[in-house]
């Protein structure tokens, strides 16, 4: 099975890393892995650990224009954020984090230029 999200991730990293020669706050975008396939036993031990249902995918944790942060749930294709990625959204955004769901990974480097106020020419 191809994981056509992972992949889309990948390509915004990649594209992340190469731009943050010019832009230093894309140095700290990261991925929160919170899902994914896991054995039972793993799985018991990440919820254990703190891992919650619906944490968006990407976190860049620089404030701009009055946000505390940008959070971002990455889809592709024709999936949408279930229940839980769409409260926790909408909880995110109530706290003052900027939030998006993006279905691509030229739309997430869109979002993050956007927010961060940079050119957009690089994507």
């Amino acid at each position: 099975m191809i994981q056509h999200e992972a992949i889309e991730q990948q390509h915004l990293f990649q594209w992340a890393a190469f731009m943050s020669g010019k832009y230093k706050e894309l140095e700290y975008l990261h991925h929160i892995p919170n899902g994914g396939s896991r054995n039972k036993k793993e799985a018991v031990n990440l919820k254990r650990q703190g891992v919650r249902a619906g944490v968006p995918d990407l976190d860049l944790p620089v404030a701009r224009k009055g946000y505390h942060g940008l959070r971002i749930e990455m889809k592709y294709g024709k999936n949408k954020p279930t229940e839980e990625q769409v409260k926790w959204l909408v909880f995110l955004k109530a706290q003052g984090y900027a939030t998006a769901v993006c279905y691509s990974w030229q739309e997430a480097a869109r979002t993050i230029c956007r927010y961060l106020d940079i050119d957009e020419s690089g994507i």
